[in-house]
């Protein structure tokens, strides 16, 4: 009787998969929208180690070399990642898109008993590796009621205990971990109604007043130990009224924050964004006026749930394999599905790229090795592999949107042009010699910009 009732499950939650073609969304108006925010005029004059001026008739070579934009990707959720062979494979094919990472801070993955933090070493390898590459760094997060320790969900523990707990936490983030450029200050506050009542980490949430008022506790506890510390306010879903609440709260009591995160997590048609409602999305959240980011994508390569009872009953099924230490199940990815994800990321992409409140994107699983949730949204295959999403986003970033050019100065000795805001490297041959230089192309950039030629 009990294998019947797994079976009929399966076969109700197959069902209940879909599997749809992408409609090509329209972008009207965002290449323009691309050059007019993202790139920028420069005009170059060079001068020689000797303080000469460099005549023309010299060949150069200019080429983007790191993007202003944070393309971004999750080191916080691939944990298989490190146990495989083509690890380094993987640290270099996300090194080639990405300039922007998120570490992860769960808090029961390093902290079972009280006092007995221990940060996990595959944690710290990876934060140690980004920082090596000169990426900027997301720590995720200060806090959050999920990946709790035990004794932070206690249902007998006194709520000031457990605040005496969470302050102490955060202070020992911000105060050990000072390589972190900024931080997920309270991830996901409305969503604390998930949680059993009786938790002690809803219990002391509910005593301070409630996801605005937990927020802004939060902001201000995080200011007041690392007061020019970035800090960002995220949350699951863009159709939170709740959300936009605790943004207005805050912003109104003058618990500043820095970025404000949306994600999208597609693993429902319900969650599926299309192209109205991403752009509503940021319209909506850019009346804040701060960056916004796109904090955790994720696109599948295998199908959708139709409705959250179908998803719901898949995500208990995974849970179980979980904690029972279990390979967990997973959805196949497709060719076709493949075709799809990438197809819609590229549309994604480029429009939230468009647009002028938007200072990040984030994809957030990397490889389909035991897919969260059990269903594949990764830029690489279980092998390691890229899959024809990462070649999207390659082309995207490395080649659409990176300024290259060559030619020969021409009689007035400088060079001007447009590109997009990043850093640059330039070559340059005069008389037989070799030279070098680097700038920086930044917005609002108006005065020519000499540069002093070093000899190769």
């Amino acid at each position: 009787m009990k294998l019947l009732s797994i079976l009929v499950c399966g076969l109700i939650i197959s069902a209940n998969l879909r599997a749809v073609a992408h409609q090509s969304w329209e972008l009207a108006g965002a290449r323009e929208r691309i050059a007019a925010h993202r790139m920028g005029d420069f005009n170059l004059r060079f001068l020689l180690p000797d303080g000469s001026l460099l005549k023309s008739g010299a060949n150069y070579q200019l080429e983007q070399t790191g993007h202003s934009f944070r393309f971004g990707g999750s080191l916080a959720s691939d944990w298989q990642a490190p146990k495989q062979d083509w690890y380094d494979d993987f640290k270099a094919l996300f090194a080639n898109l990405f300039n922007y990472a998120t570490i992860d801070f769960y808090w029961a993955v390093h902290e079972k008993k009280p006092g007995g933090w221990s940060y996990n070493p595959d944690s710290r390898e990876k934060l140690n590796w980004a920082k090596s590459q000169g990426m900027t760094l997301r720590g995720h997060p200060l806090m959050w009621h999920e990946v709790l320790p035990d004794f932070m969900t206690d249902s007998e523990r006194d709520t000031s205990d457990i605040e005496a707990d969470i302050l102490s936490h955060v202070n020992r983030l911000l105060t050990n971990f000072p390589e972190i450029d900024e931080w997920d200050v309270y991830n996901e506050a409305p969503g604390i109604k998930w949680r059993e009542k009786k938790e002690g980490v809803r219990r002391w949430f509910e005593s301070v007043g409630g996801p605005s008022e937990v927020t802004e506790k939060m902001i201000r506890t995080a200011r007041s130990i690392h007061p020019k510390g970035r800090y960002i306010v995220n949350h699951y879903t863009d159709l939170d009224l709740e959300y936009e609440e605790l943004i207005e709260h805050c912003l109104s009591t003058g618990a500043d924050f820095e970025v404000i995160g949306i994600q999208t997590h597609m693993h429902t048609e319900m969650d599926s964004i299309d192209e109205s409602r991403l752009w509503k999305a940021l319209e909506t959240y850019s009346r804040f006026g701060k960056p916004l980011h796109l904090s955790e994508i994720s696109i599948l390569s295998c199908e959708r749930f139709s409705d959250w009872d179908s998803y719901n009953a898949w995500k208990d099924k995974v849970d179980a394999y979980d904690a029972r230490g279990q390979d967990r199940p997973t959805i196949p990815s497709t060719p076709e599905l493949e075709r799809y994800q990438a197809e819609l990321t590229s549309d994604f992409y480029t429009l939230a790229f468009s647009h002028p409140a938007v200072e990040a994107i984030i994809w957030w699983t990397i490889t389909d090795v035991e897919p969260w949730r059990g269903m594949p949204a990764g830029l690489l295959n279980t092998e390691g592999n890229p899959k024809p999403v990462y070649v999207v986003l390659d082309n995207l970033i490395n080649k659409q949107w990176r300024t290259r050019m060559e030619g020969t100065l021409d009689l007035t000795s400088s060079l001007q042009g447009r590109g997009f805001y990043g850093d640059y490297n330039i070559k340059i041959k005069h008389n037989g010699h070799n030279y070098r230089a680097e700038f920086n192309l930044e917005r609002g950039m108006k005065e020519p910009l000499t540069l002093n030629l070093k000899a190769e």
